[in-house]
């Protein structure tokens, strides 16, 4: 293929922590590795409001600090640009250099509906939007066609019918037994790239806690054809008991407390049944930190949220899926995903008490076998030199 000037727009200045950054970053720095020619912009026209310094509302000063020191880190220096609706300022690039870019690029990638559709982006000729949140996009949609009073400040409807390539996590979409609407768009199927180098590590997988790192509950339950669509805090009340049923393994989760209004969240109560509880301001506070922790857990252990259970979206972790190129084997709910990722060896997918029992048991009885596992359905499955291929090939 021949070389692109390709531009992303992501949110890892909004939300400053290191999850959120490796689930944006990758994308940038595997094109870059395809070799092509890759810029960072970020304008989410958002106000930002999940510092962690208090600072003043429209102070974008961490978001900023933040998404600088990253960029450097991992080799894009002069090719970032932070679009501050506070301020009005641009930070990295200026507004120049950014409109002149904008004009000479081949390609603009849209991940979770982060960007706002100024102009500029609008006429570069190739628009890809990536679906991270298969369902719930989707909901947003058919809300918005409605005109619902709820509906009424999201961008979703223009997100979807300005790009001209539409792709989404969840893989078993326009399935028979998948519940997300397509509204008669076109969606190719795709995954979280991984880069595998990355994730490279010496440390041997040993017995320990399993772990996982999760937010309890960021939303309300949204209604969507007279059923309520939820969030991991939901399907984690199917599983909670489980650590107490098996004392002789620990489990360990890195756990953001819920912004959902709604939702019952007592640490005192998962403590009781065996679960060890961490602050991600302590745990995984950036990109290096967020890392570490995954390569010095034994396994994951994860839930899906109800919405992407419920609709059998296909949808995948990019959290999961950094575990396995780590080597670390993954244990994590089934949300359709099994019928694209192999199930059984190294990766194990779950849908009651008994099966995810089971799957920890098979894993604690031959971490080495496992680990191995996890590292190959990484290279195969999630390698970004090949999602990254495949959805360029997939534009005309």
């Amino acid at each position: 293929m021949d070389k692109l000037r390709i531009i992303v727009g992501g949110n890892i200045g909004l939300y400053p922590t290191g999850g959120a950054t490796w689930d944006y970053i990758q994308y940038p720095l595997g094109l870059k590795m395809l070799g092509h020619d890759v810029y960072y912009i970020e304008d989410t026209r958002q106000y930002p409001i999940f510092q962690k310094d208090k600072r003043a509302w429209d102070d974008a000063t961490e978001c900023i600090v933040y998404l600088e020191k990253v960029m450097s880190a991992f080799g894009f220096k002069d090719r970032w640009a932070y679009r501050d609706i506070a301020s009005g300022k641009s930070y990295g690039m200026s507004e120049d250099k950014i409109r002149k870019l904008c004009s000479s690029a081949d390609l603009f990638i849209n991940i979770s509906c982060s960007t706002f559709l100024r102009d500029e982006y609008l006429k570069i000729p190739s628009r890809i939007l990536i679906d991270s949140d298969p369902m719930f996009t989707q909901i947003q949609y058919a809300k918005e066609l409605a005109g619902e009073e709820e509906a009424k400040y999201w961008n979703t409807k223009m997100m979807i019918e300005n790009h001209n390539y539409l792709f989404t996590f969840g893989e078993n979409i326009s399935s028979e037994d998948c519940k997300i609407p397509t509204f008669d768009f076109k969606w190719h199927t795709t995954r979280q790239p991984i880069c595998l180098n990355e994730w490279e590590n010496n440390i041997t997988i040993k017995k320990g806690p399993l772990t996982s790192i999760m937010n309890w509950s960021g939303r309300n339950k949204i209604i969507y054809g007279n059923n309520q669509w939820g969030q991991k805090d939901v399907e984690f009340e199917k599983y909670k008991t489980i650590p107490h049923q098996m004392p002789e393994t620990q489990f360990e989760i890195v756990i953001n407390k819920p912004l959902n209004s709604e939702s019952i969240y007592n640490p005192e109560v998962l403590q009781s049944l065996g679960w060890k509880l961490l602050s991600p301001d302590d745990a995984v506070a950036n990109t290096e930190d967020y890392r570490k922790y995954i390569i010095n857990s034994c396994a994951e252990f994860s839930i899906a949220k109800e919405t992407y259970v419920k609709s059998n979206s296909g949808w995948f972790s990019c959290r999961s899926a950094c575990y396995l190129a780590a080597g670390r084997p993954v244990i994590t709910e089934e949300t359709g995903w099994s019928k694209y990722i192999p199930s059984g060896s190294g990766l194990f997918a779950f849908d009651s008490e008994k099966k995810a029992v089971e799957a920890i048991n098979t894993i604690n009885s031959d971490l080495k076998k496992h680990s191995a596992a996890a590292k190959e359905v990484a290279k195969e499955y999630f390698d970004s030199n090949v999602v990254l291929t495949n959805m360029l090939n997939k534009l005309i």
